[in-house]
Order: C-alpha cells, then structure tokens, then sequence
C-alpha cells in the first residue's frame, strides 16, 4: 500500500515555454494608445519587445530546456519495474518463482525527485533571466536603428552647412580675403563631413537590419519611431530598495539559490543510493501447495566502501554552488550599481545639455543672425554659429541612445521591465 501511495504523487514541474513568456510579457509596462500610429507598416518599442519574446530564435531554442527539466522530473518521479524470475518446473527440481522490487521509492524516489525540480528550478530562473536580458538587447537595439536614422539626417544637414560654408570660403579667396590653404581645410571638412553622412545612412539600415533579425522577422520592413514617451525622465531612483529587491528577486539570484538546494539533495541522494535495498516475494514447493510464499529481502553491505568517494565529490560541489551563489550576489550588486551610476551620468549630461549649452549656443546663434542682419558680421560667422549648434544636436541624439540603453541596463540589472521606482521630489546626487 505504501508503494502504491508512493506512485501515485505527481511531482510538482515548472513552467512550461509559452507560461514563462507570457510571465515576461507581464511584466513589461501597458502599452499606450498608438492612435494614428497604429499602421502596418508602424513598428513600436513595445512590439519589438513582445515580437522578440516571441520569435526570437535563440530564445526560442533557449526555451526548450524547460521541456527537457520537465521530462528530467517525470525520469526522477518514475518508479522502477518488479523483477521477475520464473523457473519452469523439471524431474526432481521444486517449482519456483521469484518477484523483486527496489523499495528505493519509499526514500530514495523522493530525493532524486526534489533534486530534479530544484534543477529545474534553476533553468526556469536562467531562462527568466536571459528574457530579461532580451527585454534590454530589444530596447537597445529599437533605440540605436531610431538613432541611426535620426543621427543620419543630422549629418546630411551639417554636410549642407560644410558645404555652405565651403563655397562661401572659395568666393572669400577670390576677394583675396583668406589664403588658399583655409580653402583647403573648408573643403577637406565639408568631404568629411559627407562621408559621415554616407556612412550614417548605411549604419541606419544596419541598425535597422540588426534589430529585425533580433526579433525574428528578419524579411519585414518597418517605420520605427522613438516617441519622446520611451526617453528616461531622469527622476531619482531608491538604488537601496532596488538592491534589495535584485538581490531577493533577481532570476539569476533565486537560480543560484536553486542550484544550491538541489546540490543539497543529491549530496542527501548520495549518502544512501548504495543501499540497493528490494524487498523479494519467493515461492518455492511447499509441504501442502507446492508452492508456499517466503517474503525476503536484499540489499549491499557497505564493508569495503560507504560511497566515499561520490559523497566528496556531492561535498565539493555543495561549497562550489554555494560560493557560486555568493559570487551571483555580487555580481548582481555591481551590475545594478554600475548601471546606476551610468544612467546619473547621462542623465546629468543630459541636463546639462538641455539646461545650459543648448539655450547659450541658441542665444549665440540668434545673436549671430541679429548681427548679420544689421551688416556687422559675415554671413560665415552665422554658419559657424550654426555648425555649433548641429554639433550640439548630434551630440543629444546620441544621447538619447546612451540614456536609453543605461536605463534599459538598470531595469535589466534590478530584474524589472516596467519603470522602477522613483522619487520626483529629491534631486539626483
């Protein structure tokens, strides 16, 4: 009866492929009303992310190892099949027959089963892990192909300017106002400057190409398009609690955790699986059947070894998981305060930027086009003044960029995908 309980538990799996992408899908902000946006040929930020949960290819092959830990747990869970031995009966031999079952499921079984799921435990908290980490490489990459394009045509309008100020510099050599060599390094400029802008065009169909092979749709052509929404608001960020949190909830954290545990229980399996206990029904020719029941029972005798060696090994891989997860710890500290720190930096620049050197070189530029109109100043100062500000504008483009992906990184690095939490009343220090 004990052994018939013992085979009727189902072992507890976890998720399948399509419940651990729909936990992801979960956590990721609601989407806003795309309104006029919403077109075939319209791709946003949010279905660059669902379509690479969902089509991804890597993580899609990724996503199978749940399949295998779960068939891992069913392999565990199995019992063993009874033994049979039957001898036909002969001339002076006893008729006799012998049926053997390994007892191993009364404490065995339940070992190896608790192991299997803490392992699979472990490859569900990768799996949720490298989503995460997907999440972050979707974002990025959707921010770097809206970038590029927006990067390429800041470029092709300071080629229009280099080249402005070029011709402007070729009619002042006519005057003979400057020397041939100004001409030269006017000219020299405005070359480079279209190469940049050849170059912009080709690293946007790049990015953009990049981008649609990350999230499986590697023939589609789509608008992409960076709503001012998706930029960081540079609010401040509780890193204490966000710590606290990554280091509670990370996936590659409770992994580790897992690891442990189940390194616990085969360290527990191996200290007893040299048993080999199996209790035996024997029928052997009676003095009133023929054939009269003698229960037995077998098992090994642990005279020459108690498994010494396999239980080392279990004890050696006890210490490794669990320096492994001190060092996953850690590891998550550092990557969350690092990418803290990077997001206050851009955010600080980006300020600054905002703040301070965009309102000065626009208040240079008005200035600079207030003079020309009055006839104090050539209309070349007026082009330099206005190559300041593209510069300016290049840089804040790119900007953008970097403010996305370090934000992205903090999310990633405190296992979040929808906007931490924050606190608009304090500055950020």
């Amino acid at each position: 009866m004990t052994l018939l309980l013992a085979a009727c538990q189902s072992a507890q799996k976890v998720s399948d492929p399509s419940q651990l992408v729909q936990t992801l899908q979960q956590t990721l902000p609601q989407p806003a009303d795309a309104g006029s946006q919403a077109q075939a040929n319209y791709l946003s930020e949010q279905e660059a992310v669902l379509s690479a949960l969902a089509q991804n290819p890597g993580f899609k092959a990724q996503l199978n190892d749940l399949n295998l830990a779960n068939a891992e747990i069913d392999q565990a869970d199995q019992l063993a099949n009874p033994s049979l031995f039957y001898a036909f009966g002969a001339a002076n031999k006893p008729y006799r027959y012998a049926i053997e079952f390994p007892i191993e499921a009364l404490w065995l079984r339940p070992i190896r089963t608790r192991q299997m799921q803490y392992q699979a435990q472990v490859t569900q908290q990768q799996l949720l892990q490298a989503g995460f980490n997907l999440i972050r490489d979707t974002r990025v990459a959707y921010a770097q192909a809206v970038i590029a394009t927006e990067k390429q045509a800041r470029l092709q309008q300071a080629f229009q300017l280099n080249q402005s100020i070029a011709d402007l510099v070729k009619k002042r050599e006519q005057l003979g106002d400057i020397s041939t060599q100004e001409v030269l390094l006017a000219e020299n400029e405005a070359l480079l400057s279209g190469r940049d802008a050849q170059l912009a065009s080709l690293d946007s169909q790049l990015a953009q190409t990049q981008l649609m092979h990350l999230i499986g749709q590697a023939e589609a052509s789509k608008t992409l398009n960076l709503s001012d929404a998706l930029i960081p608001a540079c609010s401040t960020v509780d890193i204490a609690q966000l710590k606290t949190q990554a280091l509670t909830s990370r996936p590659d954290v409770l992994a580790a955790e897992a690891a442990v545990a189940a390194t616990r229980q085969k360290r527990q399996l191996t200290g007893l699986n040299w048993l080999n206990a199996a209790v035996i029904a024997d029928a052997t020719s009676g003095e009133t059947s023929g054939h009269t029941l003698a229960p037995a029972i077998r098992g090994s005798l642990p005279l020459f070894n108690q498994n010494q060696a396999q239980i080392s090994r279990a004890d050696a891989e006890l210490v490794k998981a669990q320096q492994e997860l001190e060092a996953a710890k850690v590891k998550a500290s550092l990557e969350l305060q690092t990418a803290h720190l990077k997001y206050q930096r851009d955010c600080l620049e980006w300020r600054q930027l905002h703040e301070q050197l965009q309102p000065n070189v626009a208040q240079t530029l008005r200035a600079a086009e207030q003079a020309y109109q009055h006839g104090d100043i050539a209309y070349l100062n007026v082009l330099e003044s206005s190559k300041r500000f593209i510069g300016l504008q290049l840089r804040e483009t790119q900007l953008k960029a970097d403010l996305v992906g370090s934000w992205s990184e903090l999310l990633r690095s405190s296992s979040h995908s929808a906007i931490p939490i924050t606190i608009p009343s304090q500055q950020i220090r």
